[in-house]
Protein backbone atom coordinates (compact mmCIF):
# COMPACT_ATOMS: atom_id res chain seq x y z
CA UNK A 1 0.00 0.00 0.00
CA UNK A 2 1.07 3.55 -0.43
CA UNK A 3 2.49 5.90 1.56
CA UNK A 4 -0.89 8.04 1.24
CA UNK A 5 -3.18 5.11 1.61
CA UNK A 6 -1.69 4.31 4.83
CA UNK A 7 -2.12 7.73 6.02
CA UNK A 8 -5.40 7.72 4.54
CA UNK A 9 -6.24 4.68 7.46
CA UNK A 10 -4.10 6.19 10.23
CA UNK A 11 -6.43 9.45 10.00
CA UNK A 12 -9.31 7.07 9.65
CA UNK A 13 -8.89 5.59 12.88
CA UNK A 14 -6.72 2.17 11.06
CA UNK A 15 -3.83 2.38 14.40
CA UNK A 16 -2.06 -1.07 12.29
CA UNK A 17 -1.26 2.01 8.97
CA UNK A 18 0.93 3.19 11.42
CA UNK A 19 3.40 0.50 11.18
CA UNK A 20 3.78 0.46 7.37
CA UNK A 21 4.14 4.26 7.57
CA UNK A 22 6.74 3.71 10.53
CA UNK A 23 8.75 1.11 7.76
CA UNK A 24 8.38 3.46 4.75
CA UNK A 25 9.49 6.56 6.46
CA UNK A 26 11.75 5.55 9.59
CA UNK A 27 15.09 6.05 8.03
CA UNK A 28 14.52 9.32 5.89
CA UNK A 29 13.06 10.85 9.82
CA UNK A 30 16.26 9.80 11.73
CA UNK A 31 18.94 10.47 9.23
CA UNK A 32 16.88 13.98 8.64
CA UNK A 33 17.38 14.70 12.51
CA UNK A 34 20.79 13.42 12.90
CA UNK A 35 22.24 15.64 10.19
CA UNK A 36 20.90 18.52 12.46
CA UNK A 37 21.51 17.07 15.95
CA UNK A 38 24.66 15.26 15.10
CA UNK A 39 24.06 12.88 18.18
CA UNK A 40 22.95 9.56 18.03
CA UNK A 41 20.45 9.53 21.06
CA UNK A 42 18.92 12.64 20.37
CA UNK A 43 17.75 11.81 16.53
CA UNK A 44 16.24 8.57 18.44
CA UNK A 45 14.00 11.57 20.69
CA UNK A 46 13.11 13.33 17.67
CA UNK A 47 12.03 10.13 15.87
CA UNK A 48 9.84 9.22 19.18
CA UNK A 49 7.84 12.64 19.20
CA UNK A 50 7.61 13.06 15.24
CA UNK A 51 5.99 9.86 14.97
CA UNK A 52 3.47 11.30 17.94
CA UNK A 53 2.61 14.25 16.44
CA UNK A 54 2.62 12.22 12.82
CA UNK A 55 -0.45 10.52 14.87
CA UNK A 56 -2.09 13.42 16.68
CA UNK A 57 -1.62 15.04 13.62
CA UNK A 58 -2.86 12.88 11.29
CA UNK A 59 -6.26 14.82 10.14
CA UNK A 60 -4.12 17.91 9.07
CA UNK A 61 -2.13 15.56 6.05
CA UNK A 62 -3.70 16.57 3.02
CA UNK A 63 -4.51 13.37 1.37
CA UNK A 64 -2.81 13.47 -1.94
CA UNK A 65 0.29 15.43 -1.43
CA UNK A 66 3.34 14.13 -0.31
CA UNK A 67 3.39 12.10 2.82
CA UNK A 68 6.96 11.61 3.14
CA UNK A 69 7.71 15.06 2.65
CA UNK A 70 5.16 15.99 5.29
CA UNK A 71 6.66 13.32 7.65
CA UNK A 72 10.13 14.85 6.78
CA UNK A 73 8.89 18.43 7.73
CA UNK A 74 8.07 17.22 10.89
CA UNK A 75 11.30 15.35 11.93
CA UNK A 76 13.10 18.53 10.96
CA UNK A 77 10.81 20.91 12.80
CA UNK A 78 11.53 18.79 15.91
CA UNK A 79 15.42 18.30 15.41
CA UNK A 80 15.31 22.29 14.95
CA UNK A 81 13.37 23.08 18.17
CA UNK A 82 15.63 20.39 20.04
CA UNK A 83 18.69 21.99 18.85
CA UNK A 84 17.55 25.54 19.70
CA UNK A 85 16.34 24.42 22.81
CA UNK A 86 19.42 22.52 23.74
CA UNK A 87 22.00 26.03 22.27
CA UNK A 88 22.92 27.07 25.82
CA UNK A 89 23.49 23.68 27.36
CA UNK A 90 27.76 22.46 28.11
CA UNK A 91 28.61 19.99 25.62
CA UNK A 92 31.22 17.16 27.28
CA UNK A 93 32.55 14.71 24.82
CA UNK A 94 32.62 11.46 26.47
CA UNK A 95 34.95 10.37 23.90
CA UNK A 96 37.94 12.67 25.01
CA UNK A 97 37.06 12.07 29.00
CA UNK A 98 36.50 8.31 28.88
CA UNK A 99 37.99 8.04 32.26
CA UNK A 100 35.82 10.33 33.69
CA UNK A 101 32.27 8.58 31.82
CA UNK A 102 33.55 4.89 32.70
CA UNK A 103 32.80 4.18 28.74
CA UNK A 104 35.39 1.95 26.89
CA UNK A 105 36.39 2.97 23.21
CA UNK A 106 34.29 3.79 20.75
CA UNK A 107 34.23 1.87 17.36
CA UNK A 108 35.48 2.91 13.95
CA UNK A 109 32.33 3.71 12.75
CA UNK A 110 31.42 6.25 15.71
CA UNK A 111 34.84 8.08 15.27
CA UNK A 112 33.79 8.42 11.75
CA UNK A 113 30.94 10.11 12.30
CA UNK A 114 32.36 12.21 14.91
CA UNK A 115 34.57 13.32 12.26
CA UNK A 116 32.57 13.75 9.74
CA UNK A 117 30.44 16.06 12.29
CA UNK A 118 33.22 18.27 13.10
CA UNK A 119 34.42 18.71 9.31
CA UNK A 120 31.53 19.02 7.15
CA UNK A 121 28.75 21.45 6.90
CA UNK A 122 25.52 20.61 7.19
CA UNK A 123 24.20 19.98 4.00
CA UNK A 124 27.52 17.71 3.42
CA UNK A 125 27.09 15.62 6.23
CA UNK A 126 23.43 15.05 5.71
CA UNK A 127 24.18 14.28 2.20
CA UNK A 128 27.00 11.39 3.16
CA UNK A 129 24.89 10.14 5.70
CA UNK A 130 21.60 9.31 3.62
CA UNK A 131 23.79 7.80 0.98
CA UNK A 132 26.95 6.58 3.00
CA UNK A 133 25.24 4.94 6.18
CA UNK A 134 21.30 4.73 4.99
CA UNK A 135 21.76 3.59 1.85
CA UNK A 136 19.87 6.15 0.05
CA UNK A 137 20.68 6.62 -3.87
CA UNK A 138 21.51 9.88 -5.10
CA UNK A 139 18.73 10.52 -6.27
CA UNK A 140 16.25 9.53 -3.58
CA UNK A 141 18.44 11.80 -1.45
CA UNK A 142 17.55 14.35 -4.13
CA UNK A 143 14.17 14.02 -4.00
CA UNK A 144 14.17 13.33 -0.07
CA UNK A 145 16.33 16.72 0.44
CA UNK A 146 14.21 18.78 -2.14
CA UNK A 147 17.80 19.48 -4.17
CA UNK A 148 18.62 19.00 -7.66
CA UNK A 149 20.76 15.63 -8.06
CA UNK A 150 23.85 18.22 -9.37
CA UNK A 151 23.84 19.35 -6.10
CA UNK A 152 23.88 16.54 -4.11
CA UNK A 153 25.83 14.85 -6.64
CA UNK A 154 28.91 18.19 -5.79
CA UNK A 155 27.93 17.64 -1.84
CA UNK A 156 28.49 14.33 -1.65
CA UNK A 157 31.90 14.79 -3.44
CA UNK A 158 32.90 17.51 -1.54
CA UNK A 159 32.03 15.35 1.90
CA UNK A 160 34.26 12.34 0.59
CA UNK A 161 37.58 14.69 -0.48
CA UNK A 162 37.29 15.92 2.72
CA UNK A 163 36.68 12.94 4.54
CA UNK A 164 39.62 11.40 2.71
CA UNK A 165 42.14 14.40 3.51
CA UNK A 166 40.89 14.43 7.20
CA UNK A 167 42.10 10.75 7.61
CA UNK A 168 44.92 11.30 5.34
CA UNK A 169 46.29 13.89 7.86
Amino acid sequence: MSLDGLMKNLANGDMSAFAGIYEKTKKAVYYTALSILRDFHLAEDVMQSTYLKVINNVNSYRAGTDAAAWIKRISRNEALNLKKKREHEAYVDENQSADVFGTVQPDDYSLLIDLARKILTEDEFEVLILVASAGYKRREVAQLLGMPLSTVTYKLNCATRKMSKALQD
